[in-house]
C-alpha cells in the first residue's frame, strides 16, 4: 500500500494537470511503478535497491524535455520573444547584406570596365 497509494494519487494528478509541466510527474510515476514491479517479481525480497538506476535514463529524455517546454513557454509569454518573427528578421537582414554586396560587385565591375 505504501507503493499503490501515492502512485494512484500521482496518476490521477497527471491525468487532471492542465499545467505546462505535467509531464515532469511522469518521473516518480515511473518511480513507483519500477518499485511496484519490483515488490511482486522479487525473489531476494529486497526492494528498492536498483529502481532509481532504471529511472536514470527516462529522466534524461522526460527533464531536458520540459525544461525545453518551459523555456519556449516562458520567452514567448514573458518576454513577447517570438522565434519565428527572430527567424524573418534574420532572413530580412541577410538579404539586405546580398542585395548590398551584388550592387557593390556591380559598382565594381562598372569602374573596372570604365577605366578600360
Amino acid at each position: 500500500m505504501q507503493k499503490l497509494v501515492p502512485f494512484l494519487l500521482l496518476l490521477i494528478w497527471f491525468f487532471t494537470n492542465k499545467h505546462w509541466w505535467y509531464h515532469i510527474i511522469l518521473v516518480p510515476i515511473i518511480m513507483y511503478a519500477f518499485q511496484i514491479f519490483g515488490t511482486f517479481s522479487t525473489e531476494t525480497g529486497i526492494i528498492d535497491d536498483v529502481e532509481i538506476y532504471y529511472l536514470f535514463p527516462i529522466m534524461m529524455i522526460i527533464i531536458p524535455f520540459v525544461y525545453w517546454i518551459r523555456l519556449r513557454l516562458f520567452d514567448k509569454l514573458v518576454y513577447g520573444i517570438d522565434l519565428k518573427e527572430i527567424e524573418r528578421e534574420l532572413d530580412e537582414y541577410k538579404e539586405k547584406e546580398r542585395a548590398e554586396k551584388k550592387r557593390r560587385e556591380e559598382e565594381r565591375k562598372k569602374r573596372l570596365s570604365d577605366i578600360h
